[in-house]
C-alpha cells in the first residue's frame, strides 16, 4: 500500500468560508423550491463538491468514484460527469455559474461529502487549479495515477474502439501524432484533445500545481495499488476523509451490480482467494488489469517508456519529498 503524508484534519461541508457569490438567473435548487431570481448567496449555501477526483483519465477514476460513493456519508452527483471547469482546459472561460452545482446535487440530504469525478481537470493548468481552489473552498482532491505507458496504450485502444480515431491508425502513428502536437502545444486545442493523453502522462508537469495549491488536502493514489489490494487502499481513503470504515458484505449477493462488475468480482476472488467486501467495486480490477486489450509492440512500448523515463524520475523525487515512500514499480525503478 502506498504510504501517504499524515492526514489533514477532516473537513466537512459546514467548514467552508462564508464568501458570497452572486447567482446568475439560472435556476437554483433550495430544498423543494426553485429560485430563479438573481440574488446573493453565501458560498457555504452552495452544494458544491468537497471531494474531487481530479485525475487521471484511463486509470479507473469512474470506478473509484462508484466505490467511494457506496459509503453512506459520500454523495454522488445526479450526472456521472459534471465538467464544470473543463472549458478552462482549452483556454475558455467557465460559462456555468458556480450555483449550477446545486442541480447536480439536488438529491443531497446532508451527507458529509459531495464527490465529483472529473479526471480531465488534471492537466488543465494553473488557472483551472486556482479556479477550483477559489470556487470549491475547502475541497479535498484525489489524484489517481497509473503507469503512463500503459495508460497511453489503453487510451489509444479506447479511442479506436469508440471511433474517435481511424481504425487504420497504428499505435506508432498515434504516438508520432501526439509528439508532433505536443512539440508546439497544439495538443491543448480542443480539436486535438484525442491526442492529449501523452502530454497529460508527463505527470510531474501537472501534479505540482495541485500539490502547491492544495498541500495536504491532496491525496495521490496509484491504480496499481488499488488493483493489488483494493480493500486496504479504499479503507485508507475513508480514514483520510475522517470517516468510519464502511464495507458491504451483503453486496456480494446476486443482483448487486452489473454483469461486468460481477465477472470482475469472480476474477478477483479466483486470483486472491479472498472475498471482496465492496461488491461491484471490483470493476476497479477489471479497469486496470483489463485483458481484452491486445498486447502492444515491445518496440513501441520501449519507446514510450523511454519518453516518460525522465518525467517519472522527477515525479518519484517530488512524491518522496511529500512523504510517499512506497511507490509502484514504474516509479520505484525510474
Amino acid at each position: 500500500m502506498t504510504a501517504a503524508p499524515p492526514p489533514a484534519a477532516p473537513v466537512t461541508a459546514d467548514t467552508r468560508p462564508a464568501a458570497t457569490v452572486t447567482a446568475e438567473p439560472a435556476p437554483r435548487l433550495a430544498g423543494p423550491s426553485v429560485i430563479v431570481a438573481q440574488r446573493t448567496v453565501r458560498q457555504d449555501e452552495l452544494r458544491v463538491p468537497n471531494v474531487l477526483i481530479a485525475g487521471v483519465t484511463h486509470a479507473g477514476a469512474s470506478d473509484l468514484a462508484a466505490v467511494l460513493t457506496r459509503h453512506p456519508e459520500i454523495k454522488a452527483p445526479v450526472a456521472k460527469r459534471i465538467d464544470h471547469f473543463t472549458p478552462m482546459r482549452y483556454g475558455r472561460a467557465v460559462e456555468a455559474p458556480v450555483c449550477d452545482y446545486d442541480r447536480h446535487f439536488a438529491s443531497w440530504s446532508g451527507q458529509r461529502y459531495r464527490l465529483e469525478s472529473s479526471p480531465v481537470y488534471f492537466d488543465g493548468g494553473r488557472a483551472l487549479v486556482n479556479a477550483v481552489a477559489r470556487d470549491l473552498a475547502g475541497v479535498r482532491v484525489l489524484i489517481l495515477l497509473r503507469d503512463p505507458a500503459e495508460r497511453l496504450w489503453t487510451s489509444f485502444q479506447d479511442k479506436v474502439t469508440r471511433g474517435r480515431l481511424p481504425r487504420a491508425m497504428t499505435y506508432e502513428s498515434f504516438v508520432d501524432r501526439c509528439l508532433s502536437l505536443r512539440a508546439n502545444g497544439a495538443d491543448r486545442f480542443e480539436g486535438n484533445r484525442y491526442f492529449r493523453t501523452m502530454s497529460s502522462g508527463f505527470y510531474v508537469e501537472h501534479l505540482t500545481g495541485w500539490l502547491d495549491t492544495f498541500g495536504r488536502r491532496v491525496r495521490v493514489v496509484f491504480a496499481e495499488d488499488l488493483a493489488q489490494d483494493a480493500e486496504t487502499n479504499l479503507l485508507a481513503l475513508h480514514d483520510w476523509l475522517g470517516l468510519e470504515p464502511y464495507t458491504q458484505p451483503d453486496a456480494l449477493a446476486g443482483g448487486a451490480g452489473s454483469d461486468g462488475a460481477d465477472a470482475a468480482l469472480q476474477t478477483f476472488e479466483a486470483a486472491t482467494g479472498r472475498r471482496w467486501p465492496l461488491g461491484p467495486g471490483a470493476a476497479l480490477v477489471r479497469r486496470v488489469t483489463r485483458t481484452r486489450v491486445p498486447r502492444q509492440s515491445d518496440r513501441v512500448r520501449n519507446r514510450v517508456e523511454t519518453l516518460y523515463a525522465g518525467a517519472n524520475r522527477e515525479l518519484a523525487a517530488v512524491l518522496r519529498d511529500r512523504g510517499y515512500t512506497a511507490l509502484p514499480e514504474w516509479l520505484a525503478s525510474a
